[in-house]
């Protein structure tokens, strides 16, 4: 019955958000006015009883806190400043999108199971491109219609930059895929329309752009409510959750948006000239460090690639449970064995260990103990030879051990009875210590005779 009740008030709070949001806007209120406040009030009063009640992740929780009230801060004070930019207002911006792109990477870490660089690379390669378009159409032409100082304008730069990529976070947090939520579309909501309200107020610097402050706050007003009834919801507290299975939708999301990025701005530079040293300079500077980000991009990819063969090669050869080769690996250290014997004196050993009435093992103690048989196993067969020889499990009781430096049927029988006086001691287990034995057949590559690993494996197993 709660659950009902915060979930009706949540969509109660975001349908009340949209009619916050417009009488602000038609009232041409100011951002001391009672809408506002109830806004900002009412919104970090919802993340605190949503915190409370439904134990959200404390990176949400403190991400979203800390946007609302930075933002709101700001908007207060432009509001009671006599300037038209205050670099405390331009500060504060700037600090509020740079802890949404802290806390959108930690949740996008979680929900991506952990492709923290990758998807930070992707974002900044983004937030360049579009900070090279943002500069090139709103604030180089805008430069000479504003009396902004130069650190001003640096400042509104980087934060148009990171709100890109704050923006690029945002759309590979929804394109990811978990199940979608109420939560994530409300929060979703809140972040774009506050940086719609960035944009805006980038905008409203140029002389012939008709746009009142109250247009501004009304976007940012809208977006502290839908926060704060992101907040009411009782499934914020699953936002954190990782995804199970890994589907496509992220990572083409991620690649047209990267590749969008980045082809953008190479065809705008190409067609639009440079108005004056310091856009010339500026457009240099974008380009080198852009292309930079593409250059570490190229490199992570090369080594994920590489890193993800070696473990795709290493699953395939060897076995899952004991981390032992399989069967392909050592019939290739048999044939490597036979072939380098014909220069020396040394004949390779192969021994074929099957562990006895493994199945009613099995049957009646588990499969849990049935495995941690086998492990135990493994681990004295591989304590029980020498440094040169080599233990592979090739199906699921059945090991083999590789001796290519025996030099006589003498020495494979010692090979064998050192393995065997491995096994003698009672092995610990669920229903108590247990003795477990095993058959084992030799065979050893006789000079003069040509065999391959198969029938030297055969020959042992039939031993």
């Amino acid at each position: 019955m709660l659950r009902k009740a915060f979930i009706a008030l949540s969509w109660l709070a975001a349908l009340g958000a949209a009619a916050l949001g417009a009488i602000h806007g038609i009232t041409q209120a100011s951002t001391t006015s009672a809408t506002a406040s109830i806004a900002i009030a009412g919104a970090l009063g919802a993340i605190l009883i949503g915190s409370f009640a439904h134990r959200p992740p404390f990176v949400v929780s403190t991400t979203a806190a800390f946007a609302v009230a930075v933002i709101a801060a700001s908007r207060i004070i432009e509001h009671r400043s006599t300037s038209s930019a205050s670099p405390t207002v331009e500060l504060l911006l700037l600090a509020s999108q740079v802890g949404l792109v802290i806390g959108l990477l930690l949740i996008v870490r979680r929900r991506l199971l952990g492709q923290l660089t990758n998807v930070l690379t992707d974002g900044i390669i983004v937030g360049l491109g579009a900070w090279v378009l943002v500069w090139i159409f709103l604030i180089q032409p805008s430069l000479a219609l504003t009396s902004n100082t130069p650190a001003i304008t640096a400042i509104q730069s980087a934060t148009l930059g990171v709100a890109m990529i704050v923006l690029f976070l945002l759309a590979t947090l929804l394109f990811s895929n978990t199940a979608p939520s109420a939560p994530v579309a409300f929060l979703g909501l809140a972040v774009s329309l506050g940086l719609v309200g960035i944009i805006l107020r980038s905008v409203i610097v140029r002389t012939d752009a008709h746009l009142s402050a109250s247009t501004i706050n009304a976007s940012f007003l809208i977006a502290f409510a839908l926060a704060g009834a992101s907040f009411l919801h009782p499934n914020i507290r699953h936002i954190n959750s990782g995804a199970i299975s890994r589907s496509t939708a992220p990572l083409m999301t991620r690649l047209m948006t990267t590749t969008v990025s980045l082809i953008a701005p190479i065809i705008v530079l190409a067609i639009t000239d440079p108005h004056d040293s310091t856009d010339r300079w500026v457009r240099t500077v974008s380009v080198i460090v852009l292309a930079a980000a593409v250059m570490l991009r190229v490199i992570q990819s090369v080594r994920l690639n590489a890193t993800t063969q070696d473990t795709l090669v290493r699953n395939a050869l060897t076995d899952s449970l004991t981390g032992l080769p399989n069967r392909i690996l050592m019939l290739e250290h048999i044939e490597k064995a036979i072939h380098s014997s014909w220069k020396t004196s040394q004949r390779p050993t192969v021994l074929f260990i099957d562990v006895d009435r493994f199945k009613s093992i099995n049957d009646s103690l588990g499969h849990s103990t049935g495995d941690a048989i086998l492990t135990e196993v493994a681990r004295r067969l591989t304590s029980a030879i020498s440094p040169h020889a080599t233990v592979a499990r090739i199906a699921g009781d059945e090991f083999v051990v590789l001796d290519s430096t025996t030099e006589s049927p003498t020495q494979s029988v010692v090979l064998a009875e050192r393995i065997l006086d491995a096994l003698r001691d009672p092995m610990k287990g669920n229903a108590g210590d247990m003795f477990v034995t095993a058959s084992i057949g030799v065979a050893y590559a006789v000079p003069n005779l040509r065999l391959s690993a198969e029938d030297l494996m055969q020959h042992a197993d039939t031993a």
